[in-house]
This record gives C-alpha cells, sequence and structure tokens, in this order.
C-alpha cells in the first residue's frame, strides 16, 4: 500500500489527540502557522478551558495566545513599524532576561525607579525573568513580538499597579487588549472574570479603559527607562497606576 505524505500538519494534528492535552509550543506554533480556523480555535478553547482549571498553569496562556492570536499578529506588526521607536526595537530585538539585564545593578536602585521597583517585583513574587524564552518554529519577526510581549508582562505589571493574583492578572488582561487588540486578551479577561472572578468585573473594565488612555507600550524599550522614577515613566505614558 502506498504511503502517502501529508506534509507538517499530520505531525501535528495527530499529536494532539482527542483532547489535544499534550499540545506543546511547537505544536501550537505549527497550528497558528498551517492549521485551519477551526483547528486554531480548537486548540486555544481547550488550552483556555485548563488554564481557568489552574490559573497557575501559565503555558496555556502561551498556547492560546499563539493559536487564538496568529491572524492578527500583521495588524500588530503593522501598527509597531508606524514609529521609529517601534522600528527600532524590531530592529534590535533586544531581550529582557538575566543574559541582558544586570538584575544585580537594578536591585540597588532605589525602589521608586521603574528598574529598582521591576527587580523588587520580582523576588518578591519569586518570578524568573529567564523562563519567557521565544517560541519555537515561528518566523523571525513574529518570534521576537511574541517573546517582547511575554518579557514585557511583568514590566506592565510594575507600570499598571496589579499585582499577580487573579484580580489582577484579569486586570492588565483588560489592559492589555486595549493596548494589543488580540483575542486571546480578551478571553481571558471576560471568560476568566465571569468564570473566577465575577466581583472584579469593573475592575477588568477599568483596566481596558486604562490601557486604551496609554501610549503604546509595545514600541517602548523600557531597559533605557530603568533609572527614572516610576511615576515618570507613568505620566509619559500616561499610564495611570490602579495600586491593586
Amino acid at each position: 500500500m502506498e504511503t502517502v505524505d501529508r506534509g507538517p500538519r499530520a505531525s501535528w494534528s495527530e499529536s494532539l489527540g482527542a483532547d489535544g492535552g499534550h499540545a506543546s509550543e511547537l505544536d501550537a506554533a505549527r497550528v497558528a502557522m498551517f492549521g485551519t480556523a477551526w483547528e486554531r480555535v480548537s486548540l486555544g478553547v481547550r488550552a483556555l478551558r485548563r488554564l481557568f482549571r489552574d490559573p497557575d498553569d501559565t503555558t496555556q496562556v502561551l498556547l492560546a495566545g499563539l493559536a487564538l492570536s496568529a491572524p492578527f499578529f500583521p495588524a500588530l506588526l503593522a501598527r509597531i513599524e508606524r514609529s521609529a521607536e517601534g522600528r527600532r526595537i524590531l530592529a534590535e530585538a533586544p531581550t529582557i532576561d538575566s543574559h541582558t539585564v544586570d538584575f544585580e545593578h537594578l536591585r540597588t536602585l532605589p525602589a521608586t525607579t521603574l528598574g529598582g521597583a521591576y527587580a523588587r517585583y520580582l523576588e518578591d513574587n519569586g518570578l524568573d525573568p529567564d523562563l519567557f524564552q521565544p517560541p519555537p518554529g515561528l518566523p523571525p519577526a513574529p518570534r521576537f513580538i511574541a517573546q517582547r510581549m511575554r518579557q514585557t508582562h511583568d514590566v506592565w505589571h510594575v507600570l499598571t499597579g496589579y499585582r499577580p493574583d487573579i484580580a489582577g492578572e484579569l486586570a492588565l488582561q483588560g489592559f492589555t487588549f486595549a493596548q494589543l487588540r488580540m483575542p486571546t486578551s480578551l478571553f481571558i479577561a471576560t471568560l476568566g472574570t465571569a468564570l473566577r472572578a465575577p466581583g472584579e468585573a469593573r475592575r477588568v473594565l477599568d483596566g481596558y479603559r486604562r490601557g486604551r488612555e496609554a501610549a503604546f507600550l509595545p514600541v517602548i524599550r523600557f531597559e533605557d527607562h530603568w533609572e527614572r522614577p516610576l511615576e515618570e515613566v507613568r505620566r509619559e505614558l500616561s499610564v495611570r497606576s490602579a495600586r491593586a
């Protein structure tokens, strides 16, 4: 019997299984690039269901983001490319991790500076700056953008004042949707609030409003602002701290 080569789609679609329980980031990247709309939605919904069952399973956020937001990446890339700051970010492709950022120095900065507040935020919450690596299997531009959004997520926490608990994460997702216009943030903010924290609906809506008021943060090279007063950076970027 002749063996038929069904190309790259067969390997990942079959590997997901009936419930998608073993999807990896590479699987999600292949679905994002080669999958049908139904396959992207199916993988994304499965990841969101697991996330809502276990909010600490951040891997599911990454999988859902790749699967559900892929069609919206060209629009985000175009927005970034419109400004000189955005073109610089894309050209330099900076990373925020222990290989490129002197966290020992940041810890010596006052807590009232962006860098000092960021270093203390990571330390106080037991967060690893090396956790978020670029997703495999994507072209260079979306690969960098995905990593940049992951690595600046905690900087956004510091800027907005949202804590890394369920209420704070949901509010930041509202803020993030206003900034990026990606469906993953919308689904997490709305469905997550309805299922996990219905009493936080006003705060999540306020997060969305704050995100609309703020400057477009994906083009900001935060590394250039570590030593500046946090409140000064907030004013410059029109980010009102929620202090929550």
